[in-house]
């Protein structure tokens, strides 16, 4: 593996709000190298669409603060980089697809203008040479009549369209890092493989370095050489795909991967949702944060945060050898560990995004 291209280390993201202190990435670590393609995995909540955006430099302050870390691009710490020269960075080396194009696409201006600008500004491409560039890009991502609908403004495009067009607007300077928010999630399946294979391209070409924030994780399965999943604002486990599905080593990586429909009648089962609910980050549980809803916990999980273990190119934060535990569960026993209380309600495969 190549020296990393991007470095999180000890990444800290904090909000003021009225009711208090929300504390929404807390000690988040990780690196992506050039090529390599980390998925980023959790429920709403977890912390993985706030950390992209500490790394693009869009917290909103206030009320949000980088609290404390650092977020270092080929080397260059970009926390506290003055704007100029972070405008450089972002959409040019670093490049974004966000979740919601609707909220980032400007409804004043033509998809044209907007897609134009991003070439124009960082590649010197004059008018008629971004305009080529972006009509091809549209094209690339699927958009029929390309040239013509490239006039048109975001809200006479559909959801999916528009999801395209940002795909698009990302993809435009081809990045050395591209971070993708659901990318794929208002797309139909035909659609999704063209995006999916559209990044891999630009990948290969460039090199670009991709992390993949997603809830799908047949998405993950076959588009990711790594895998981070995240709770309560922390990463619980980090593994190479191929391990992590073969032998999770969390108990929530194992109810993410029990949560998953399977079709071979062999695995046949039941869908396993997770019990109970995401804790709350302003007051969050004493000991490890999934402990109230952890099927294997034991007393001292409710006492201690486990710390985040490196071992043979694997890091996970748990107590419990959960490959043991998974044969012989505490909750077929009627509990959830010493000294825990049985949760109330549960998070669907849904929730796990």
């Amino acid at each position: 593996m190549s020296e990393p291209l991007l470095e999180i280390d000890d990444l800290q993201v904090q909000f003021d709000t009225e009711d208090g202190l929300v504390r929404a990435v807390d000690g988040v670590s990780f690196d992506v190298a050039p090529g390599e393609t980390l998925g980023i995995v959790g429920e709403s909540g977890s912390g993985k669409s706030v950390t992209s955006l500490a790394i693009m430099g869009l917290v909103p302050q206030p009320p949000g603060r980088i609290a404390g870390g650092q977020v270092r691009f080929a080397g260059r710490d970009l926390i506290g980089l003055p704007q100029a020269d972070m405008a450089a960075i972002r959409g040019n080396h670093i490049a974004m697809i966000f979740q919601d194009p609707m909220t980032a696409l400007n409804p004043f201006l033509t998809v044209a203008d907007q897609l134009c600008e991003v070439t124009q500004r960082h590649r010197g491409y004059t008018r008629r040479q971004a305009l080529d560039h972006a009509v091809d890009l549209l094209e690339q991502v699927g958009i029929p009549n390309a040239a013509r609908r490239i006039l048109d403004y975001p809200h006479q495009f559909s959801g999916g369209m528009r999801q395209r067009v940002m795909i698009a607007m990302a993809l435009s300077c081809q990045p050395q890092v591209l971070i993708a928010d659901e990318p794929t999630t208002a797309l139909d399946v035909t659609i999704q493989a063209q995006i999916l294979a559209l990044m891999k391209a630009l990948q290969a070409a460039v090199g670009t370095a991709i992390v993949l924030i997603t809830h799908d994780m047949g998405v993950i399965a076959n588009s990711c050489d790594r895998v981070c999943v995240m709770y309560a604002g922390r990463i619980v486990e980090e593994a190479p795909v191929d391990e992590l599905f073969a032998s999770p080593r969390h108990p929530y990586t194992l109810g993410l991967l029990e949560s998953i429909p399977r079709l071979d009648e062999a695995q046949a089962h039941r869908l396993t949702p997770i019990e109970g609910q995401p804790p709350d980050l302003m007051h969050p549980p004493k000991g490890c944060a999934f402990a109230p809803r952890c099927p294997f916990s034991i007393e001292r999980c409710h006492a201690e945060d486990p710390p985040l273990e490196e071992h043979e190119a694997r890091r996970h934060a748990c107590f419990v050898d959960v490959a043991t535990a998974a044969r012989h569960p505490v909750a077929e026993q009627g509990g959830h560990g010493p000294g825990s209380s049985s949760p109330q309600g549960s998070s669907s495969p849904e929730d796990a995004s």
